[in-house]
């Protein structure tokens, strides 16, 4: 594989050639612009298709540091995060105040308290985790049903980079655990994205009508996914 950089002003956007079909675009854990093309793509060709998605990288790149800058770092009172993509509130209680380890109450996200920012942070996840996984489990039966294929297991962990993944040989599915902090058609689509993988292996024609068939404006809600970086604890 090789990798270069294009500058492109007030950023610099990292490319690296490896074995895929198609040209890929995503902000990294750190907040660097990325981009990854087939073998064949020569660095012209690379430079001119980054420089026509200098709109998408610019807010792409906005909204990461926005996400940044107002992702709980302390997981402290006052914070704020999303749930289900509506904003709220973290307010830490006392533990003797607590009924449950978290629980959402208004616009509030209620968190028991521990010795530390970390104790706080594991109860929160646990609770998004639990969340995704009902949801989950309320829509998989009927888009099972629909695509004609089933998981072997799913598994909800936090991702650095992706919303989802899968392995079609044995039919395992790994969601994120940040989807939970998004609208729910974002948990929805990812579900579908994956199943759909179970039948056809990569993002052809093939796969885009049965994405077209089974998740109708999968592509509003997957460009929302690209302009919103998953948060990384």
């Amino acid at each position: 594989m090789e990798s270069f950089v294009i500058n492109m002003g007030a950023y610099d956007v990292h490319v690296r050639r490896k074995r895929v079909k198609n040209i890929n675009f995503r902000i990294g854990p750190n907040g660097e612009a990325l981009m990854s093309v087939p073998l064949h793509v020569s660095r012209t060709e690379a430079e001119r298709i980054a420089r026509e998605r200098a709109t998408w990288f610019e807010r792409a790149l906005a909204r990461a540091q926005a996400r940044k800058c107002n992702a709980p770092a302390r997981w402290s009172t006052g914070e704020k995060m999303s749930v289900w993509g509506r904003p709220v509130t973290l307010r830490v209680l006392d533990p003797s105040e607590a009924a449950s380890p978290c629980e959402l109450s208004g616009d509030e996200l209620l968190v028991r308290d521990g010795p530390n920012a970390s104790w706080r942070a594991s109860e929160v996840e646990n609770w998004l985790q639990q969340e995704l996984m009902a949801y989950l489990g309320e829509i998989l039966p009927d888009r099972e049903l629909a695509i004609g294929r089933m998981p072997t297991h799913i598994s909800i962990r936090r991702m650095k980079t992706r919303w989802g993944s899968c392995t079609p040989k044995t039919a395992r599915i790994r969601i994120n655990t940040a989807l939970a902090e998004c609208p729910h058609a974002c948990a929805n689509t990812v579900l579908v994205h994956e199943l759909c993988h179970l039948i056809v292996h990569n993002h052809g024609p093939q796969f885009q009508a049965l994405m077209d068939l089974h998740c109708p404006g999968w592509r509003v809600t997957q460009r929302w996914l690209d302009e919103h970086p998953p948060r990384t604890l």
